[in-house]
């Protein structure tokens, strides 16, 4: 269990805060989903993945078919109502025609922006209510008082309707053989115990078009909040390609903690290793990080982090030590503080039976070379250029990878993989560097596809402790999956998912 003093209140179900940003403009529909970041927890749901496999839809349209079924499933009348509406799903616009409620209503109801359902609704309670046979219709509710509390109240029971358990359909027909393995090892059933020490966060991200000058401003495209953090993104993209993962991170006591330790879980990620800081008095309240993040087309983007306090101690690690050691492999993020990161590998190295150590340098540190001497300890360092930079001895090695990892090795890192561009390069002690080919995409490499990378290179070498050109390539097919969904639905992929692109783009494996 998380360190807290007690059990808390029921933790709200992620598809409330799904639902609160999918009904703004024109509601739920399949390409309000596409876009959507927190859109993948619909999308999962097993009664969404079942729809999409029996009526060959993607998971977006499979999961509107979802909801539009359950709404008339929701006990109280009123509850179908306002789902219906606050949606725009239009289930029941027949119903009203057919009971005399008016053409223009009928047209706001149906075309109308959400704010304009509303007043809609509330103007015609009543009417609405009869229409579905209601004998005796409750009062209606302010505008504020429905969009603050009412809605939430709903999207939770529909929530709740769709959260329950259902009979897994076989995404394998019959008499359709199987996938080949992706490569020596490879499983397919749940396979490899992943260790993730990192960073979480509500991210609040905004797509804009250019960064604004100083002192102007500019209108989003779109704004999504949902749970992230390079830890957090690691851990569900492992949980994704069925390693039995767990996530040590920080968060408070507060709504984002619970809201991001209840995301995890129903993503699979073991949340029992988290730590939940107390707050310092009851005056003074923690807040779980933040990050804002101004997205760019092609995938670039900014981001400013606020942790107000919030992360991990060496006493943490400590605490969990047994759990790192006994891994098969361990993932870490620069996202906590340089000692506690010193004090893991520390552990780790002192261990006679110790896990493979993959190690992402996001954020860098002010100076590299405080870390410079524990680099012996890492086996897999996975980086962009830039982040490298301070671990330079000249300023030629800087600008040139291949400079640049020689020092690097020479300092006793045995492996970097350093990646642009979906593709890269990797580099080994005592053997030739092996290129990655970048396949095609829109999406330029960044850390949420390295995320992916690092997470498929985990569950190869769950299987194997020594890696090939076939898990290099598996890995990259990875990042390849992300890149090709990332703007319509942004979800880490399944492990078949990935198998298949890498028989697609690396043929002569086989």
């Amino acid at each position: 269990m998380s360190e807290t003093d007690g059990p808390g209140p029921a933790e709200p179900s992620i598809l409330v805060s799904v639902f609160e940003s999918l009904r703004r403009f024109d509601g739920l529909t399949a390409k309000h989903l596409q876009s959507a970041r927190a859109a993948p927890a619909l999308l999962r749901l097993p009664v969404v993945q079942n729809q999409a496999v029996r009526s060959g839809n993607k998971p977006a349209a499979a999961a509107v078919e979802v909801v539009i079924e359950h709404v008339p499933q929701l006990e109280s009348v009123t509850d179908r109502i306002i789902a219906d509406v606050i949606l725009n799903l239009g289930i029941y616009l027949d119903l009203y025609r057919d009971h005399d409620i008016s053409r223009r209503a009928r047209y706001v109801l149906q075309r109308g922006g959400l704010g304009k359902r509303r007043e809609t609704l509330i103007e015609h309670w009543e009417a609405l209510h009869h229409a579905h046979g209601a004998t005796s219709t409750p009062d209606p509710p302010g505008e504020h008082t429905l969009r603050d509390r009412v809605e939430g109240e709903v999207f939770e029971r529909l929530a709740k309707l769709l959260e329950d358990p259902a009979p897994v359909v076989e995404l394998i027909e019959p008499d359709e053989p199987p996938l080949a393995p992706a490569g020596p090892g490879a499983r397919s059933a749940t396979a490899g115990r992943v260790v993730v020490i990192g960073g979480v966060a509500m991210d609040h991200l905004w797509r804009i078009r250019s960064i604004p000058d100083v002192a102007t401003s500019t209108m989003a495209m779109n704004y999504i909040r949902s749970p992230g953090g390079k830890g957090f993104s690691q851990a569900v993209a492992a949980a994704h390609l069925n390693l039995d993962v767990s996530l040590i991170a920080a968060i408070a006591a507060d709504g984002a903690g619970e809201e991001i330790k209840a995301h995890l879980m129903r993503e699979g990620v073991d949340t029992s290793l988290l730590r939940t800081i107390p707050n310092p008095s009851d005056q003074e309240r923690l807040q779980t990080p933040a990050t804002g993040i101004l997205e760019l087309p092609a995938g670039n983007s900014s981001a400013v982090v606020w942790r107000d306090g919030v992360e991990l101690d060496s006493s943490v690690i400590d605490q969990r030590a047994d759990a790192i050691k006994s891994c098969d492999v361990l993932l870490l993020t620069f996202e906590m503080p340089l000692s506690v990161l010193r004090h893991t590998l520390s552990l780790v190295n002192s261990s006679s039976t110790r896990p493979l150590v993959i190690v992402t340098p996001g954020q860098p540190y002010a100076d590299g070379h405080l870390l410079s001497s524990a680099l012996r300890y890492i086996d897999y360092l996975v980086a962009h250029l830039w982040e490298l930079e301070k671990f330079a001895f000249s300023e030629e090695s800087m600008y040139d990878p291949q400079l640049l990892s020689n020092e690097l090795l020479s300092l006793g890192l045995p492996s970097l993989c350093l990646l642009v561009d979906r593709g890269g390069t990797v580099y080994r002690q005592g053997k030739p560097q092996q290129s990655i080919e970048a396949p095609p995409s829109d999406l330029r490499e960044s850390s949420i596809t390295r995320d992916a990378f690092c997470a498929a290179l985990a569950a190869r070498l769950a299987d194997h402790a020594e890696l090939t050109i076939q898990d290099i390539h598996w890995a990259a097919a990875a990042m390849a999956c992300f890149a090709e969904t990332y703007h319509r639905a942004p979800a880490h992929p399944l492990r078949e998912t990935v198998d298949k692109k890498y028989h697609e783009l690396f043929p002569d494996d086989d």
